[in-house]
């Protein structure tokens, strides 16, 4: 048997007529009566018997087209659901991204596609820097997010955004009382860095290094959030990421603008080869917010 002939067998039982069942196939009556006969060869029982005005189905041929009739209905679903992942309304899309996006902007931007395509499943996973790229590059996670430099032949980079780094205190620190801050500033205060031989730290250190201004390095954590933690209980000041949060710390901190200060980017990381379509409207739908993003500035967005 054939899917031709499952078909017509279909069409027949539906209409009663084979007449109506080559007009509705767009094939000729003798071609649905071949079809028909040779259906029924190949089952081996009887499947009609003809009638005055019309042909009736055996009870043989009523129970296998209750059979072929769940097929059918599983091709349409199959079909509508191919649709539905082409159009972007349904499908699934993993996220991977460091710590310093785990609450924030991020959230905020996966909440407002959910809002437009309500039946898109989305895995958000916070992950470490190389874990992050290495989800990208083997296809685990379809759109990565981070803020260090990225070597990887199998991942696309497209800078989500920039800016410069931030300089935060806890609200009663005696620099909350200005509105802008230069390095010098910073002279002899107890600074929270992050770790050594990391690219921002590196970044940090070289531009206080190259205006001469000595800070107090004493403490130093390894995330985004540990940083805020300590610069919250009162261990000093820091330089930080400008689109992850500083709120929801003991004591409320304080971001001031600091000029000259350090650039960082946000990076968007995708694998072009096996990036799905769902996920690709999504980088297309951050992209297009990225845009806006830059014209009003990241605090019109968190």
């Amino acid at each position: 048997m054939n899917i031709r002939q499952i078909e017509a067998f279909r069409a027949v039982v539906t209409m009663r007529s084979m007449s109506k069942a080559s007009a509705l196939l767009g094939i000729s009556q003798p071609a649905i009566s071949r079809l028909i006969s040779d259906f029924q060869d190949a089952v081996g029982f009887k499947l009609f018997i003809r009638r005055r005005y019309h042909i009736e189905p055996t009870t043989d041929a009523k129970l296998l087209f209750e059979k072929v009739n769940k097929i059918f209905v599983g091709l349409d679903e199959l079909n509508e659901e191919i649709s539905d992942i082409r159009n972007g309304i349904s499908g699934k899309i993993e996220i991977s991204a460091t710590s310093s996006y785990a609450t924030g902007i991020l959230p905020i931007l996966i909440a407002e596609y959910k809002a437009l395509f309500p039946e898109t499943s989305i895995s958000f996973h916070i992950n470490s820097h190389e874990d992050a790229i290495g989800w990208v590059a083997s296809g685990r996670a379809d759109i990565g997010f981070v803020i260090q430099p990225v070597a990887h032949a199998a991942v696309t980079i497209e800078e989500f955004l920039h800016g410069p780094a931030r300089c935060i205190m806890h609200e009663g620190h005696p620099l909350a009382a200005k509105k802008t801050l230069v390095p010098s500033d910073l002279a002899d205060q107890s600074f929270v860095s992050f770790p050594r031989g990391t690219p921002l730290r590196f970044e940090i250190d070289n531009l206080f290094n190259r205006l001469g201004v000595q800070r107090i390095l004493q403490v130093e954590a390894t995330s985004h959030q540990a940083v805020c933690a300590l610069v919250s209980a009162g261990l000093g000041v820091a330089l930080v990421n400008p689109f992850a949060p500083i709120e929801g710390f003991g004591r409320p901190i304080q971001s001031r603008v600091i000029t000259p200060s350090v650039d960082i980017g946000l990076k968007m990381l995708v694998n072009q080869q096996a990036i799905s379509v769902p996920a690709e409207r999504f980088r297309d739908f951050l992209l297009k917010r990225m845009k806006q993003i830059k014209g009003k500035g990241i605090h019109g967005v968190i």
